[in-house]
């Protein structure tokens, strides 16, 4: 049998299914150092006794603790301190879980999206839709909208993020971004053409300190176009066919972002959108 109070460092190694370079790393970081080193050969030997240790720092590293940080606690680690230093890194991996579900979601969301998008009518077409109930967060620009540039839009997205992260809103949910036009500025069936709310969708997973609003369940009239300076021209044809069919307006006119990417050429937003209004 070889010797156990002097295992050279690739038996050390072998015996704990570890590399070589992982012992002479621990060493180095003062984490676990060798028994013994000769002095003219530079050979490092190792007690069996130390696999304690290595068994303590491996199930460290798999429970996600950074070896500084193992580091750190192995000299204070006693009966009384190991239940706290599981407890904080219980905590921390409960957290980093929540942001995985919420990233989860937020995938499934964009699934969503991306789907409806494949499904949706073609462009410049009016269609009726049932749409549940839904809760949106709403931000006031302070500008008209429809006024504004796409730059100008931009911006004004811009103050929206920061108006999310200033009241720690998830911002896995800022890809499916709308503007409102309220029910007061198209009661009549024809719109005056005043929007200076953006609004994004939410749901009751949300955490933050922002009210929420519903959106009716209900058939909408609705129609779909993929160019920013567009919106007027449709939105018109949409109110003039609602007229024609002596709709009423139920409630405000959402314009819904379904699915956007970056223009490869100008960095600039490509934007499918659905224009929608409630009608009975």
């Amino acid at each position: 049998m070889k010797n156990l109070q002097k295992l050279s460092i690739g038996q050390m190694a072998k015996l704990n299914h570890i590399s070589e370079q992982t012992l002479r790393l621990y060493d180095k970081m003062d984490l676990l150092k060798p028994l013994f080193v000769n002095k003219e050969t530079g050979y490092r030997y190792y007690s069996i006794g130390q696999s304690a240790t290595l068994d303590m720092i491996q199930h460290y590293k798999e429970i996600g603790i950074p070896l500084k940080e193992i580091h750190e606690r192995l000299n204070e680690i006693n009966l009384n301190t190991m239940p706290s230093i599981l407890q904080d890194r219980y905590d921390y991996i409960e957290r980093e879980l929540e942001e995985l579900r919420a990233s989860q979601a937020a995938i499934l969301r964009s699934i969503d999206n991306f789907n409806r998008y494949m499904s949706l009518p073609q462009i410049g077409k009016i269609f009726y839709e049932y749409i549940p109930e839904r809760q949106i967060c709403v931000y006031n620009t302070g500008a008209d909208l429809f006024s504004y540039s796409y730059y100008e839009y931009e911006y004004h997205l811009r103050m929206f993020k920061d108006y999310l992260i200033e009241h720690n809103f998830p911002l896995t949910y800022f890809s499916n971004v709308g503007t409102l036009m309220r029910y007061e500025h198209i009661k009549s069936g024809t719109p005056d053409f005043f929007s200076d709310e953006i609004f994004v969708f939410t749901d009751s997973e949300t955490k933050c300190s922002l009210e929420t609003e519903t959106v009716p369940a209900g058939t909408y009239f609705s129609m779909c176009c993929s160019e920013f300076d567009a919106e007027r021209s449709y939105a018109i044809q949409l109110f003039d066919r609602l007229r024609m069919r002596n709709y009423k307006v139920l409630g405000d006119y959402l314009c819904e972002v379904v699915v956007e990417y970056p223009n490869t050429e100008n960095g600039q937003r490509e934007i499918f959108y659905k224009m929608q209004v409630r009608i009975k």
